[in-house]
């Protein structure tokens, strides 16, 4: 079984980062749109505009339960889209209108417009997710999902609907080639249909195309719902589903038994481990030409339990970093950094309101060292996507779950000499004792 999640006023201010032996930055997050609904990847064009996918708020149409929302139903609308931002802080928003679902009357964690990807000449590609069974979507997976074998748990967690109660969202779960100026779009590749029939994990049939990262011709999707990444050839030929690997935790800790989970998700008694699915979630192209990606986990959401993964040979997964806790997204700077972004520093239900879960982000240096830039508590609340522009500033969609989505630009300076508070104090020190050395100079030659 397996609970996932999407998760999922101009304002500044400065945090001192300090870490090892690596020089102290100032980092500033300045705000540069809001209003963001269910705001979700971002990424930079060829055109200098910032595209952020918007999954949308669902509307009063049909709904499925959900296993990103622990079994509650999610409703289908048409209120997904893409906001442009340009230059010059202007914003619009393109494929308005896009078919989307959300909780109600909530209208949090909602499913649709993931994503905008370029490739390298200047292509637009746009994903759009699903978070769920996909014979449930429409009526043409529908009724090809008769035929496919579910497992037990399948029931509980995301339960097939009657054909009359289908959610007739057949343009949700698929990768499309997108032409920014009309509208346009053409179907690559259909997720849900592709999980229905293969089911590449070979656990629960669900699919939740998340993240995109494009590699020459070809993309690479993490689908959060199914537990893997698929590699697709962006004319939609040789596709390659990769199931991540699950991972032992020992002494999982779960939330107290509540009316909305369903029953056997919080067991009686803890189990002394637990193997959990990887819900992969963002994914980058680096600097050494290899693709990397992060996971959330699944439930209980272990603080600690999530793993950065690199594609090896043969498009292997290979543990990459560890010891992180809910990612949402990640990427690397024009110096090499690797960034990762952290939706929440603790598991997702200890938060009361997963608009404001305290999120983070990481720097992990091409040496390994690992600089925190912005703690929890400290402006990245519930982040869900990150990208770095041209000149090497970072800008991250936060409060990615609900109607109050943001992005932030964060930039970074260079705080004078020297490399830990220690130094800093140091610094000071000998700031007065030469100061007392030249007065007492002064005073001797008076």
């Amino acid at each position: 079984m397996k609970l996932k999640s999407f998760a999922l006023t101009m304002f500044a201010f400065s945090i001192a980062v300090v870490s090892g032996n690596q020089a102290a930055e100032a980092v500033t997050l300045t705000k540069i749109a809001e209003g963001l609904n269910n705001a979700r990847g971002i990424t930079f064009g060829p055109d200098g505009n910032i595209y952020v996918g918007e999954t949308g708020l669902g509307g009063n149409g049909n709904c499925q339960p959900s296993p990103s929302t622990a079994g509650q139903p999610i409703c289908a609308g048409n209120t997904g889209s893409v906001t442009v931002i340009k230059p010059d802080g202007t914003t619009n928003r393109i494929f308005d209108g896009f078919q989307s679902l959300a909780l109600q009357p909530s209208q949090q964690q909602g499913a649709g417009p993931q994503a905008v990807s370029f490739d390298s000449q200047g292509n637009a590609y746009l994903l759009v997710g699903y978070a769920g069974f996909p014979g449930n979507r429409d009526t043409e997976l529908n009724a090809l999902s008769l035929g496919v074998p579910l497992p037990p748990e399948q029931y509980i967690i995301a339960p097939p609907v009657a054909p009359d109660k289908v959610l007739n969202t057949p343009d949700l779960a698929k990768l499309y080639k997108a032409d920014l100026n009309t509208g346009a779009l053409s179907t690559i590749f259909d997720f849900g249909k592709y999980e229905l029939l293969n089911n590449p994990d070979g656990g629960d049939v669900i699919t939740n195309p998340y993240a995109i990262a494009i590699k020459g011709d070809t993309a690479y999707v993490a689908d959060g719902g199914g537990n893997s990444i698929y590699g697709v050839k962006l004319d939609g030929s040789d596709v390659k589903a990769i199931p991540v690997p699950k991972q032992l935790v020992k002494n999982p800790i779960f939330p107290p038994p509540a009316p909305g989970l369903p029953p056997g998700v919080v067991p009686e008694i803890p189990p002394a481990e637990i193997l959990l699915q990887s819900v992969p979630t963002g994914i980058t192209l680096g600097p050494d030409g290899n693709i990397y990606f992060g996971e959330y986990t699944g439930f209980p959401y272990p603080e600690g339990a999530a793993r950065v993964f690199k594609l090896g040979p043969n498009d292997e997964p290979e543990v990459f970093a560890q010891g992180f806790t809910g990612i949402t997204d990640l990427t690397f700077d024009q110096s090499g950094n690797l960034l990762v972004l952290q939706f929440t520093d603790q598991s997702e239900w200890k938060g009361e309101d997963l608009r404001f879960l305290p999120g983070s982000l990481i720097q992990l240096a091409p040496d390994g060292t690992r600089t925190t830039l912005v703690a929890a508590g400290q402006g990245l609340e519930s982040s869900t996507g990150i990208a770095v522009s041209p000149d090497n500033q970072i800008f991250i969609t936060k409060r990615g779950v609900g109607t109050l989505g943001e992005v932030v630009k964060l930039e970074r300076t260079k705080v004078p000499e020297p490399a830990s508070i220690f130094g800093l104090f140091a610094l000071g020190a000998l700031g007065v004792a030469s100061k007392l050395k030249s007065k007492r100079k002064e005073l001797a030659n008076c």
